[in-house]
Order: structure tokens, then C-alpha cells, then sequence
């Protein structure tokens, strides 16, 4: 934990000064591009540059993960957030109609049952109001044999991290300003959703302007 809090310290300034620059979708979109340039392009394409057919983004932010996308895809991407949905409408209409971006709410798709073939969820989870709602939901649009690809961050799994964790998630609310809890492990919730988990990628990075937190990068698909 100490060297999480150590990597933390050393990036706070450049982060609080990236804050500083911009509206709030501006810094997400400078904060993206930075990790994304440290290491996290090569996560994010892994996540989701193999997937085909139809998909649906959950919370997509400013558009971020749209040029991973491979050229075989028509992706439903969904924001809440209207100074996101902006941004990311901009990136999406650079995408030969292949991404559209819509205004959605991940805790009621408006999208009928089995819709999709793939549902992407990326640091997603630890700001929504419900978790098992949000993951019943991507459950009831995916066909049957249909994919789960989920990058978020999770709490430790070490004893004394994960309490401090939960002892400091009303601290870090207030710090990021974006509803992020640190302290939550959805992959429990994904397995309780009905999911079958195919494998489950533990890592941490702490060469990059993102906390160090413990990440997951899942993939899983809906039986039958």
C-alpha cells in the first residue's frame, strides 16, 4: 500500500494541473490520451479489437475506446454524462458510421433482449449506483453465447489495503470529483449476474498517470 500511495503523491501535481486546464470532459480526454500513450492503448486494444458484430459501450465517456474497435463491429455507445456525450459524439462520427453515440443509462438499456454480441464495460463499475443492476442489464441485451469484456479497477485483495481502502473511499470521492469508488470487486457480481468468467487478467501499473490501482481485465460470456 505504501507504494501505492507513494506513486499516487508523485502524479497527484500533474494530474491537479491537468484538471486545471479544461472543462471536465477536456481533462478526461488529455487524462486518456496520456495513459494511453504510457501503456494502457495496448490494454484497451486487447479488450475489445477482436470482437465482431454488434456491440454495445457502456459508459463511454468522451470516446476514448472507440479507434481500438476492429473494423467488424457496429458499436451502440452509450454516455450519461452530456459534456462526454459531446466529445464522444466527435470521435464517433470520424468512424465511417461503424460507432454511433447516443445518450443511454447503464442501469435501464432501452435496447430489447439479445440484442447484442458483445457488451464492453470500461472503468465503468466503480461509479455507477448499482453494480448488479448495470451487469442484469448487459445480461438481458447480449444473445446467448454473447461476450463480456470488462477493464476495471478492483479493491485489494490484501488485508490491510482493502480496509484502508474502505476506510478512504469518502476521501477519494471527494478528490476525484467523478464517483469513483476504490473499493469496489465486481468480479463477484459478474458471476452472480449469470456470466461464466473465461479469464480474468490481474495487473497494476505504476509507470503511468493512473493511480496505481489493482486491475482486472475480464472476459466472459452469457451461456447458451
Amino acid at each position: 500500500m505504501l507504494r501505492e500511495i507513494a506513486h499516487f503523491l508523485r502524479n497527484g501535481p500533474a494530474l491537479a494541473r491537468l484538471q486545471k486546464r479544461g472543462t471536465r470532459a477536456e481533462f478526461m480526454d488529455a487524462f486518456n490520451a496520456k495513459v494511453d500513450a504510457q501503456g494502457y492503448a495496448e490494454i484497451r486494444r486487447d479488450l475489445v479489437a477482436d470482437l465482431s458484430g454488434r456491440v454495445l459501450e457502456v459508459g463511454c465517456g468522451t470516446g476514448s475506446m472507440f479507434r481500438y474497435y476492429g473494423e467488424n463491429v457496429r458499436v451502440d455507445a452509450i454516455e450519461c454524462e452530456a459534456d462526454f456525450l459531446e466529445h464522444a459524439r466527435v470521435k464517433a462520427a470520424q468512424s465511417s458510421e461503424r460507432i454511433r453515440a447516443m445518450a443511454g443509462d447503464a442501469m435501464e438499456l432501452s435496447f430489447p433482449d439479445g440484442t447484442f454480441d458483445a457488451v464492453v464495460i470500461c472503468t465503468v463499475l466503480c461509479s455507477v449506483p448499482s453494480v448488479p443492476r448495470v451487469l442484469a442489464e448487459a445480461f438481458r441485451v447480449l444473445r446467448g453465447g454473447g461476450q463480456l469484456r470488462a477493464l476495471e479497477h478492483v479493491r485489494s485483495h490484501a488485508l490491510v489495503a482493502g480496509r484502508l481502502m474502505d476506510l478512504t473511499n469518502p476521501f477519494w470521492l471527494r478528490l476525484n470529483k467523478q464517483g469513483c469508488n476504490w473499493n469496489r470487486d465486481p468480479i463477484g457480481a459478474i458471476r452472480a449476474a449469470g456470466f461464466q468468467i473465461d479469464d480474468a487478467r490481474a495487473f497494476q501499473r505504476f509507470d503511468t498517470l493512473m493511480p496505481a490501482f489493482p486491475m482486472r481485465r475480464v472476459r466472459a460470456h452469457k451461456p447458451g
